[in-house]
């Protein structure tokens, strides 16, 4: 047991020194950058048109459909980034998941108004395919292009599937609970 707290001890102390270092790239080289305020655009502007369209008597289901899909992005990019398969070199604070700006805001409002505009399965299935085309083929290579977002150890055409299940999953789910 002593030996696992000793290295758990070192483990702290490392996490500490990568922590510092963190903050203070975070403070030179990205706060207040034009990278670090698209992200803040990519995180309020789509939350100022979503209240400005949303079917304020369906805004219960939908908002239940966003915290899902909060969940679900953040967690994947959470472990996509911890197994270095891609990297956000830009955060909008250092303390919280590199993606929130994208994940929090552009793709939360995004597939909520794709669950209100096609509440049909088959209308529904088709926007998300389109959606996944649009933003596995399009808008992760645009996100490399213009840097808040590289690609370490994956393929955009492996995103694909994956918009259009979590998606799926989450509109079987939410209509079974509410």
């Amino acid at each position: 047991m002593t030996g696992n707290l000793a290295q758990y001890a070192e483990i702290l102390k490392v996490q500490k020194q990568y922590h510092e270092l963190q903050y203070a790239h975070w403070l030179q080289y990205q706060f207040l950058t034009d990278k670090w305020w698209m992200l803040v655009g990519a995180l309020i502007i789509p939350w100022i048109i979503w209240w400005r369209v949303v079917d304020k008597t369906k805004t219960g289901i939908i908002l239940a459909y966003g915290i899902y899909m909060m969940f679900v992005v953040t967690a994947m990019d959470a472990i996509g980034h911890a197994l270095q398969l891609w990297i956000y070199p830009v955060q909008l604070l250092p303390v919280i998941p590199d993606s929130i700006g994208i994940d929090w805001g552009f793709l939360t409002v995004l597939h909520m108004l794709i669950f209100q505009y096609f509440p049909q399965w088959k209308s529904f299935l088709f926007a998300e395919t389109i959606t996944a085309t649009l933003l596995a083929f399009i808008g992760e290579p645009f996100a490399e292009w213009i840097g808040v977002y590289y690609a370490l150890h994956w393929y955009h055409h492996w995103s694909f599937p994956i918009y259009i299940a979590k998606a799926v999953f989450g509109k079987w789910l939410i209509e079974k609970i509410v």
